[in-house]
C-alpha cells in the first residue's frame, strides 16, 4: 500500500483505547495523506432512546461527544498541510462505516481491531470485521 495513493482516509474513532491507537498510527504513516475524516457513530442503544429519553440529555451526550472529538483530533498534532473534518452520527457503526467507506470520498480505512466490549477473548471484534468483509475500498486495523 503506497502511502501516496492515500489522500482521503477515514478514520472511525470510538474513544478506546484501540481506536485512538489506530487514529495515532494513521497520522504517523500517512503523512503525505491530503484529507483525515474522523467519525464517531453513536451507538444504536443512544439512538434508540432519543425518543424516550430528556431532549437536554441527549444534547449533552452529542455536546460532549463532539467536545472529546475536537481535543483528542488537537491532541495528535496533526501537520497544517492535512484537511481535517469530523462528524459524530447515530445509528449502527459497523453500517454507518460501511456506507461511508462505500461512498467513494474515501481511499482507505484506518481502525483499531476492536472498540468498548464485553467479549475481550475475541482477537478482532465484531464492527472491524464487518466493515473489512463489507468495504470495497482497503482497511488497515492496527492492533
Amino acid at each position: 500500500m503506497e502511502n501516496n495513493s492515500m489522500k482521503n482516509i477515514l478514520i472511525p474513532i470510538d474513544f478506546s483505547k484501540y481506536s485512538e491507537r489506530a487514529a495515532k498510527e494513521a497520522v504517523r504513516i500517512f503523512t503525505d495523506s491530503e484529507h483525515f475524516n474522523f467519525v464517531y457513530v453513536l451507538p444504536l442503544y443512544y439512538a434508540d432512546i432519543w425518543d424516550f429519553a430528556d431532549v437536554d440529555r441527549m444534547d449533552k451526550v452529542r455536546k460532549d461527544s463532539e467536545e472529546k472529538m475536537v481535543n483528542f483530533i488537537k491532541s495528535l498534532k496533526i501537520p497544517d498541510n492535512i484537511k481535517i473534518d469530523h462528524a459524530i452520527i447515530d445509528g449502527d457503526p459497523a453500517r454507518n462505516i460501511i456506507e461511508l467507506a462505500n461512498s467513494g470520498k474515501f481511499d482507505l480505512v484506518v481502525m483499531g481491531h476492536r472498540g468498548h466490549s464485553v467479549a475481550e477473548d475475541f482477537i478482532i471484534g465484531s464492527v472491524a470485521m464487518k466493515v473489512i468483509s463489507k468495504s470495497k475500498i482497503p482497511v488497515m486495523v492496527i492492533k
